[in-house]
């Protein structure tokens, strides 16, 4: 046998002993790569929709987060989640809300729309002990809060409570099925006020002969006999004044016949409108409109002076039953400088 081959023989045996060696010391070769797990097959049984009473626990469990102070109890949030409060953008866990010790009561208003994947809720409350009026929106997308807008106001007159205290039956109750309105109805409805009120004329809204508006805890329509407020103001109009006795007439009016008076035309347009919650179960849609008074008056002889110049963010509901407009419940009123947008639609505000 010669060294050359010899020495081969020596190197292959050398090898085997080496790898007995390592398996004795528990040093085996590593094991062969498994294969991964298919991802599961897509099937419609995947998708858990979010319906009207899951939307208003979402709505509930991120109140509720408010009232203790911890944002880490907010229901679960999207990476991306926006949140503006009175139009202006800041972090879940800033702002007055998130900051103060904020205390329900018995005043609030859910609205819950599977379809849209949005809930609302107009809600008197404590801020620092103070009556107060706050608006909460939230956008849920597969569990998900994908958007959070908060308006409030404070220092709410005594005289409004009344009204602030239960919300009328016709935002609260469920609709027979039977009897609901169409959702795109419901739409057109809600927009047809806006209309009326850019185009000062009452007929074009679909406002029932009974439509009642409370706004900031005060009826300013419908009052009856001998008459009541036609501004949402603490202050009784005088009926001893002409000024007092001409508003006392305006506030027994209908929602149509007050609105074509033209009393309203110091509002340029409305926009954005944000028809954005539609609850065909209680019959209700609520909006967020922006109110855009630019300091003119539709009509008004050349060189009139100027009137106010500001815009108003608020959240607008509308009890709609038979295709028309029952009740209106309108607060906060977040009043922000002319110009200003709503912090969520790009060019609103003049």
């Amino acid at each position: 046998m010669t060294s050359h081959r010899l020495s081969g023989y020596l190197s292959i045996a050398f090898a085997l002993i080496l790898t007995g060696a390592r398996v004795c010391r528990g040093q085996a070769q590593p094991p062969l790569p498994i294969a991964p797990t298919p991802a599961p097959t897509w099937s419609a049984s995947l998708v858990k929709p979010c319906d009207r009473a899951c939307l208003a626990a979402i709505m509930d469990g991120y109140m509720n987060a408010i009232f203790q102070h911890d944002p880490a109890a907010v229901p679960e949030l999207a990476r991306d989640v926006r949140m503006t409060e009175n139009t202006a953008p800041m972090d879940i866990g800033e702002g007055m809300l998130w900051r103060s010790k904020v205390e329900p009561t018995g005043f609030k208003i859910i609205v819950a729309d599977p379809v849209f994947g949005q809930v609302a809720e107009q809600a008197r409350v404590k801020i620092n002990g103070e009556d107060s009026l706050v608006a909460i929106r939230l956008k849920v997308d597969r569990g998900q809060i994908q958007q959070i807008e908060h308006l409030w106001t404070r220092g709410v007159d005594k005289t409004a409570i009344p009204l602030l205290t239960t919300p009328r039956p016709g935002l609260m109750d469920d609709v027979p099925p039977s009897q609901r309105t169409p959702r795109n109805v419901m739409i057109w409805a809600a927009n047809s006020y806006f209309d009326a009120l850019e185009g000062d004329d009452g007929k074009i809204a679909a406002l029932a002969g009974d439509c009642v508006r409370h706004e900031n805890g005060y009826q300013t329509v419908n009052n009856p006999p001998p008459g009541g407020r036609m501004m949402p103001s603490p202050i009784l109009p005088n009926p001893n004044m002409p000024q007092g006795q001409y508003q006392l007439k305006i506030s027994m009016m209908t929602c149509s016949q007050q609105i074509s008076t033209k009393i309203l035309n110091f509002i340029k347009k409305i926009r954005p409108r944000r028809v954005l919650v539609v609850d065909e179960q209680k019959g209700v849609v609520a909006t967020f409109p922006l109110f855009v008074e630019d300091g003119t008056r539709r009509g008004a002889p050349p060189n009139s002076p100027p009137g106010m110049m500001l815009n108003l963010d608020t959240m607008e509901t509308f009890g709609i039953r038979g295709g028309l407009i029952h009740e209106i419940e309108a607060f906060p009123f977040v009043t922000i400088p002319y110009g200003l947008g709503n912090g969520w639609t790009e060019g609103s505000g003049r």
